[in-house]
């Protein structure tokens, strides 16, 4: 099914930002320096889905990751819990650690810390619009979708990858020279190989490309109007 305008996947790496930009069934992999210019650059898209918090918790954790950890279940440690309102403005992780605590009754993890700066990018230009033009999904939820269950294999080991690319490279013509043109465009210290297999199943998602197909849900399933949630294809383990 071809995207009747482009949509993106879009998750964080070095370099800034990277896309994967799905137009009328060509893909192609860009970084950018700022989500700003991510924004910008794909005014005319569709939809673009982005791998970062697009809203943060104040008094306990969000009702969409917890949903989202037991919906990966061997995969749910994949899911960081992002920091609290008021711990997102915290310069030392040890601060930020303990008014985190303070506010939902859990540590933070360092992973989760350290992509304050690019929580607060989004949001910049996203706000607390929970289901605009610009989503929050999850790389993993998606690849489960594809999978028809998730994937036990981190995607930082050698057979973790090989099976994400062959599941992309089954949804999605010119996956696989996309990948490999990307490789050659961008250093690993620019965009590492995650960041570039993560970006390019949140594009496959936004197209509707996954297995079940049709219109995206969420985690958690009914929320709340002013609640944050994660958006991916349905799917059924099989």
């Amino acid at each position: 099914m071809a995207a009747r305008s482009p949509v993106v996947g879009v998750d964080a790496c070095l370099a800034g930002w990277v896309a994967t930009v799905l137009d009328r069934d060509d893909a192609r992999i860009e970084t950018h320096r700022d989500f700003a210019a991510v924004a910008d650059t794909y005014a005319d898209a569709e939809r673009i889905l982005v791998d970062i918090p697009i809203g943060l918790p104040t008094t306990s954790r969000r009702r969409c990751d917890e949903d989202a950890s037991n919906l990966l279940g061997c995969r749910g440690i994949s899911v960081f819990y992002p920091p609290s309102a008021a711990a997102i403005d915290c310069d030392d992780y040890e601060t930020a650690s303990e008014t985190h605590r303070d506010d939902v009754g859990h540590g933070l993890s360092r992973q989760a810390f350290y992509i304050g700066a690019k929580i607060r990018e989004v949001a910049s230009v996203v706000g607390d619009d929970y289901d605009g033009r610009i989503r929050e999904a999850h790389p993993e939820l998606c690849f489960a979708a594809l999978n028809r269950q998730p994937i036990a294999y981190a995607k930082s080991s050698a057979r973790g990858r090989r099976l994400r690319r062959s599941l992309l490279a089954d949804a999605l013509d010119g996956a696989e020279d996309a990948y490999e043109q990307a490789r050659e465009d961008y250093p690993l210290s620019d965009a590492g190989r995650d960041d570039l297999l993560d970006s390019m199943v949140l594009a496959v998602a936004a197209a509707g490309k996954a297995v079940a197909g049709g219109p995206l849900t969420t985690v958690p399933a009914d929320p709340d109007a002013d609640e944050p949630r994660i958006y991916y294809p349905p799917f059924e383990v099989v």
